[in-house]
């Protein structure tokens, strides 16, 4: 999450003249994050239930912020939010403040799970001086469940998108660059293309992606099916196997095409036609900000983030979520009407440039940073 989501916000803060510390499990973009001058401590964050594991974190955590005497910790992500508030509270930080990338509670969970999510949210907002949100579904939340006390420290500043990377297709053309790269990856200049970016996890909906996949391809012969992402070694769903053991028993092999994880993901959009987030669960999706930033129409489950992000009829489509049929009749109806899609793509890139767009979203960023430190000094 640092270097892929969180690095131009902490790069805004730089350049604002502040001295970023991000602490962090040793992965793959730990050494990345260093080369780049901000000062880096490994503590081993895992994603799990389990509270026990997490004893080790808390106090190494504890230990930093103890050392280091921060003035302002501001914690990403369900588990790093609860152990890193409570590690800066019992610390004495002065400014604790969450950004709330999707809350672990959800529309699907059962009444009594949600309940003990939003209690253990509502305890910690105790000790949390602002809140941002990446998206305004889980502002409000936050506010009518009263895990957000004051709203005045409380404050939406979506997800943000490099609108330079993630550049416009015009009138539906493909760049030559585009069209390049289909031909390393094999698939045909008239094909159509239906997508998805990200990890590689049931709760992305890739059952119901690969059904779908499986349906379109009886309709429509001449469709390909590119999946953007893998899964990482904290994921143990055993998705990716499934996932390829179910292209290979629908015969799809020839139609599919897997990237794993890579840097391209701004060059794998720009190949497809229609992207596609048949997702469980989502905070505020970035991969479907990505999508529209390129043009593309998305077709996503009506869940929080993406009925937020997605304008039915306007953008794209949205679907229930563990539907694969009527995942399968948006896309088709896309593929069918390739002028709507068009239009809906060209209505994406212009709502992501309105309210989407990076630098909007590292000036709200260091703006709330910036407003709590002088609270802190006015005092």
């Amino acid at each position: 999450m640092a270097w892929k989501l969180l690095r131009p916000w902490f790069r805004a803060l730089v350049d604002a003249g502040y001295e970023v510390h991000i602490a962090c499990s040793r992965e793959n973009w730990f050494h990345l994050l260093a080369a780049e001058g901000f000062h880096m401590h490994a503590v081993p964050l895992r994603r799990k239930v389990n509270p026990f594991v997490h004893i080790a974190p808390l106090w190494e955590l504890f230990r930093l912020i103890r050392r280091e005497r921060f003035l302002l910790v501001n914690t990403h992500s369900p588990v790093a939010a609860l152990v890193g508030r409570l590690a800066a509270w019992l610390a004495g930080t002065p400014i604790i403040i969450y950004t709330v990338h999707g809350f672990y509670f959800h529309d699907d969970m059962p009444w009594w799970k949600r309940h003990i999510f939003v209690t253990m949210e509502w305890l910690l907002g105790t000790v949390t001086t602002d809140f941002m949100f990446v998206s305004d579904e889980d502002h409000q939340s936050a506010l009518r469940e009263g895990i957000a006390r004051n709203p005045e420290h409380a404050t939406t500043i979506y997800n943000g998108v490099d609108l330079a990377a993630y550049a416009e297709r015009k009138n539906g053309v493909r760049s030559t660059a585009a069209n390049a790269l289909r031909d390393q990856l094999t698939i045909p200049q008239d094909a159509k293309v239906v997508g998805i970016v990200g990890r590689v996890v049931r709760e992305k909906g890739y059952f119901e992606f690969a059904e779908m996949a499986r349906r379109i391809s009886a309709l429509h012969p001449n469709v390909y099916f590119l999946v953007v992402g893998d899964a990482l070694p904290t994921d143990r769903d055993g998705m990716v196997p499934e996932l390829k053991r179910l292209v290979e028993t629908s015969g799809l092999q020839a139609k599919f095409r897997f990237t794993g994880f890579t840097d391209q993901v701004p060059e794998h959009l720009q190949v497809m036609d229609i992207f596609v987030l048949p997702s469980y669960r989502e905070g505020f999706p970035r991969s479907v900000l990505e999508a529209m930033s390129c043009s593309l129409p998305v077709v996503a489950t009506k869940i929080r983030g993406c009925r937020e992000a997605v304008v039915p009829g306007e953008t794209g489509l949205l679907v229930p979520p563990r539907d694969a049929a009527a995942l399968t009749q948006a896309v088709a109806h896309l593929l069918d009407h390739p002028d709507q899609a068009v239009q809906m793509g060209q209505a994406g890139r212009e709502r992501t440039v309105r309210l989407y767009d990076q630098k909007l979203v590292q000036k709200r960023f260091t703006d709330i940073v910036g407003r709590a430190l002088q609270r802190l000094a006015s005092r």
